[in-house]
């Protein structure tokens, strides 16, 4: 162990750091939690609207929604890899290497959204014939995937630039366009879906449509904000440098987005284990799943500014304190997350009422919220060191370890608990327990390892 952290700051060049880079954890995190809790309030609404519309339109929504939750991790690809190596960049001091980065990203990512698109358009009618999606609801799903088919290249160009914003720490800017377009696109869902005036209501139809229109909004107002706050300008030099740059960020983020891809499709094989025991499960793990989406997305909030945080020092030369910078916030997002999910499981029939639920889906719901405590700090722990790992350019073996706990482990406890055992809903949830504690005993234990301060990220 000491051996290795010789490696560490002793042996390497201090730069000093500069007023970009001496961000506090909480400055970087506290506008994307805000801009988090804008997202969650945005998907809340979604979903008291839809089904205020009707049941069937509710359900359809959400089929289709974890359907596109693999297609969305895809399209961020390139965004992922750009803020590893902005990060560098500005932690080198060299600010106008990190621009052409970002330019080169906004314009690759956007050409990726554009093959995602058209593949989704083709291939979302076959992926709901293999859920066995109910007859009554097919249709409707199937609509709004082909519209979210045409929203990807809008999609992801917004994703990349507010990746590159985010790497330049320019969060405040993602968090009041973020506001607005939010307020747009409720305002937008509710007309469209339950109507208003000479608008009649269109369910589902207009529900896709608000979703096509807010992507397309999204695209020019970050495409605007990356233009004027970065300074952003078309991408320039030798066609085989860009290439490389952009293999570059492929390379460094596909380790990290595979494993998110593998677990929305995780995601999908377990609906299919739920979807067995009838509507009121069904229904139940998408209530709890909106609430755990929420903390999901505080996780990412302190993630991402502990990526970006951890990527500077590393950039600095600075590695002992990218070490503790890991650990501190992955107690930090642990100590958040538990907090928020015993909050959900205190005041969870005024969180259920919201939806008029009682009865069987309510007693089954606050079951599973308080199981969700027990799944939050390793899953805090698990998904900030993987990220750090990923800013120092040690992600591939964690990698390849997460997803063979999900599929080798968890999916097949997630069958014995819930079909062979006959627990239902909750066996699903005491699998992901053991499995997100056993993947963060893991991450911990490789990045207290220190065997990555041996690591050159270009």
């Amino acid at each position: 162990m000491e051996t290795v952290e010789t490696l560490g700051d002793a042996d390497l060049l201090r730069r000093p750091p500069s007023a970009r880079t001496r961000k506090t954890l909480f400055r970087l995190s506290l506008p994307m939690f805000v801009h988090s809790l804008l997202t969650f309030v945005v998907m809340l609404s979604e979903m008291l609207i839809v089904s205020a519309y009707s049941t069937d339109a509710a359900a359809a929504v959400a089929i289709a929604r974890q359907v596109l939750q693999v297609v969305f991790e895809i399209s961020s690809m390139v965004g992922i890899g750009a803020v590893i190596l902005i990060s560098h960049s500005l932690g080198r001091g060299d600010e106008e290497g990190a621009r052409q980065i970002a330019a080169l990203a906004v314009l690759t990512n956007t050409l990726i959204g554009l093959l995602i698109g058209g593949l989704l358009f083709l291939c979302g009618p076959v992926t709901l014939r293999i859920l066995d999606v109910p007859a009554s609801i097919v249709d409707d799903a199937s609509l709004y995937l082909s519209v979210a088919a045409a929203a990807m290249a809008f999609n992801a160009l917004a994703s990349a630039a507010i990746s590159c914003l985010r790497a330049f720490g320019s969060s405040r800017v993602i968090v009041m366009t973020g506001l607005v377009l939010s307020v747009i696109y409720i305002g937008a869902t509710y007309v469209l879906v339950l109507g208003a005036g000479p608008i009649p209501p269109l369910g589902v139809t207009g529900a896709a449509y608000a979703t096509l229109g807010s992507r397309m909004a999204m695209a020019l107002m970050f495409g605007l904000a990356v233009y004027c706050v970065l300074g952003l300008r078309l991408v320039s030099g030798p066609f085989k440098v860009q290439f490389l740059r952009v293999r570059r960020m492929l390379v460094l983020a596909f380790p990290s987005v595979s494993d998110y891809i593998g677990y929305g499709f995780y995601q999908l094989v377990l609906l299919g284990f739920v979807a067995g025991y009838g509507v009121s499960s069904v229904l139940s793990r998408t209530y709890v799943m909106l609430a755990m989406t929420f903390l999901v997305l505080v996780i990412m909030a302190v993630s991402q500014g502990n990526e970006v945080l951890v990527g500077y020092r590393w950039g600095e030369g600075r590695r002992q304190d990218a070490y503790r910078q890991a650990l501190r916030s992955s107690f930090a997002a642990s100590l958040a997350t538990t907090t928020i999910a015993l909050l959900f499981w205190l005041f969870s029939a005024q969180y259920l009422g919201l939806f008029g639920q009682t009865g069987e889906v309510l007693k089954l719901s606050k079951d599973l919220l308080l199981l969700t405590i027990f799944i939050q700090p390793g899953f805090a722990f698990n998904t900030v060191l993987l990220h750090s790992l990923r800013a120092v350019g040690d992600a591939r073996v964690p990698v390849i370890v997460s997803i063979g706990l999900t599929w080798g482990l968890g999916l097949p406890l997630a069958w014995l608990f819930c079909v062979h055992a006959g627990y239902g809903v909750e066996g699903v949830w005491y699998a992901l327990i053991i499995e997100e504690t056993l993947k963060a005993g893991f991450m911990l234990a490789r990045w207290q390892a220190r065997g990555w301060l041996r690591n050159v990220v270009a």
